[in-house]
């Protein structure tokens, strides 16, 4: 996550110089509005959303079940959880890559995955069919 907001510093200077530099004057809401859009496209946005998702999920398992999920994560293959963990992968690769997940957890992990998982699944979706 450092990595990326430092990777995003770039992007915020260009779109205030942008902004700023433009003819037509703006409000601070405006301009904060127009920077955080350039900021977190709809791709980032979405990929947040399914970090978020597995997040609420992690965050109800006890250790054991936590130690069979990341059984699982680091038995996919390398690209999967590479791109995870880089962020290169956006929602299309994100939802095989919980699929691909799935697949190879134990029997316990997947039914823990979906009892703790139902809502956030719920949640996730629903946020994303609000994000425009």
């Amino acid at each position: 996550m450092v990595a990326r907001t430092l990777a995003a510093a770039p992007v915020v200077a260009n779109a205030i110089i942008q902004y700023l530099g433009s003819e037509r004057s703006r409000s601070s809401n405006e301009l904060s509005a127009a920077v955080w859009k350039d900021l977190w496209p709809i791709e980032r946005r979405r990929q947040r959303e399914f970090f978020c998702f597995g997040m609420d999920i992690l965050l109800k398992l006890d250790l054991p079940a936590t130690r069979r999920f990341f059984d699982a994560f680091f038995d996919l293959e390398p690209r999967y959880w590479h791109g995870f963990l880089s962020s290169r992968l956006f929602l299309p690769e994100l939802l095989v890559f919980g699929l691909s997940l799935f697949s190879h957890a134990s029997y316990s992990s997947r039914l823990e995955i979906m009892t703790e998982g139902t809502l956030p699944l719920v949640n996730m979706i629903n946020n994303l069919l609000q994000d425009k």
